[in-house]
């Protein structure tokens, strides 16, 4: 009889032990509650998300000479521009005649060794943004570009 007794209170303190470990480890692992609505809104309000960019080509490609050559260099460039802002290509679209202009006019300056490395060429990129925020300043006053993106690079 006494040993029964052992049994039993045995196999009860082994469940009571299985049932208070897996509580355990269930109630640390358990996903966090659901926002209500109005605490949704005050969190979205308190952490405003980040828009997500929008891309704009300056179609077609730009090609122009290299300086300083002996024979005939091309350089060839396709360009794509990043913005996470709403009016930004409206108004690169409005001025766009003049925003091609000026970047010819900055790749005609450019020779061979000003795009032989990786640092070069994103240093090109630099300033092509500024150049094209700069037109955009000038006539609208406001920039907008946040990146500007070489998708073809060819020099012949």
């Amino acid at each position: 009889m006494k040993s029964k007794i052992i049994l039993i209170v045995g196999v009860l303190v082994l469940l009571l032990a299985a049932v208070g470990g897996t509580w355990f480890f269930m109630k640390s692992s358990a996903p966090a509650p659901m926002p209500t609505e109005a605490e949704g809104e005050m969190m979205a309000a308190a952490s405003p998300a980040m828009k997500a960019p929008e891309y704009y080509s300056l179609s077609p490609s730009f090609v122009v000479n290299l300086q300083n050559e002996r024979g005939m260099r091309f350089l060839m460039i396709e360009i794509e521009l990043m913005s996470r802002r709403d009016d930004t290509f409206s108004r690169v679209e409005q001025y766009e005649p003049r925003i091609r202009n000026d970047l010819l006019l900055f790749l005609s300056k450019l020779d061979r060794e000003a795009i032989a490395t990786v640092e070069q060429r994103k240093k090109i990129q630099e300033e092509a943004m500024a150049v094209i925020n700069g037109v955009l300043i000038a006539e609208s006053g406001k920039g907008g570009v946040d990146a500007v993106y070489f998708t073809k690079f060819v020099v012949q």
